[in-house]
């Protein structure tokens, strides 16, 4: 009585060949086809928030080649108490991009991007003899549009603006014999462009490690 039929050894033998092939192949080759599993990581700063004094940063993160999920700050606590001069501001917003081809299957993060965001903000700006206080934190929720191109193996700059809806409590006041004096008290309901953003973009790393250019 036969134990193999000459069926199951081919097919035995071709199993194995399959086998030594996958295991033969180079991890190099591996990654490659997987490039786009690796989130990249890149920080920003708003040059357009920085201009006018007030520190920006922020942090976004690919999902696949056309999502990315991205988070900002600010924070600025400028003073002349003997001008009556303030600004001060601090908060932040996030913000999910979907970026459209053909760019974004190139390099990461980069090409036309629209995004929908969720902001809150605090601020107390004085000018002079006349100021305008935030009563808590100031919300909005709106779309955003912009445009990424790259300038340098690992450097982006990012054009964008934000149209939106924005609401919170405000204060109005008036220095008056070393006291702060209010002049009206109102809820603020505002509509239509909310930001601004020429940003520089970095991704942190050496060689392939990263990279935003896929497919390294």
């Amino acid at each position: 009585m036969k134990l193999f039929s000459l069926p199951s050894i081919r097919s035995a033998l071709t199993l194995a060949a399959l086998g030594v092939m996958l295991l033969a192949t180079p991890a190099g080759a591996q990654s490659y086809e997987c490039s786009e599993c690796v989130p990249r990581i890149a920080l920003k700063t708003n040059l357009l928030h920085d201009a006018i004094l007030t520190p920006d940063l922020g942090i976004e993160i690919s999902l696949a080649r056309k999502f990315s999920l991205s988070a900002e700050g600010v924070w600025a606590w400028w003073s002349n108490n003997s001008r009556h001069r303030f600004w001060r501001i601090y908060g932040g917003w996030i913000e999910g991009r979907y970026w459209f081809a053909p760019d974004a299957r190139q390099r990461s993060l980069t090409g036309h991007h629209l995004g929908i965001y969720g902001s809150c903000h605090s601020f107390d700006f004085e000018f002079g003899h006349k100021g305008w206080q935030s009563d808590g934190l100031m919300y909005g929720i709106g779309l955003s549009y912009g445009y990424s191109l790259r300038i340098s193996q690992r450097l982006n700059l990012d054009f964008s603006a934000r149209v939106g809806f924005s609401s919170g409590n405000i204060t109005e006041y008036e220095p008056q014999c070393g006291i702060y004096s209010c002049t009206s008290r109102y809820h603020k309901r505002y509509f239509g462009l909310t930001g601004l953003e020429i940003t520089l973009v970095w991704f942190p790393g050496r060689g392939s490690k990263n990279n935003p250019d896929y497919n390294l």
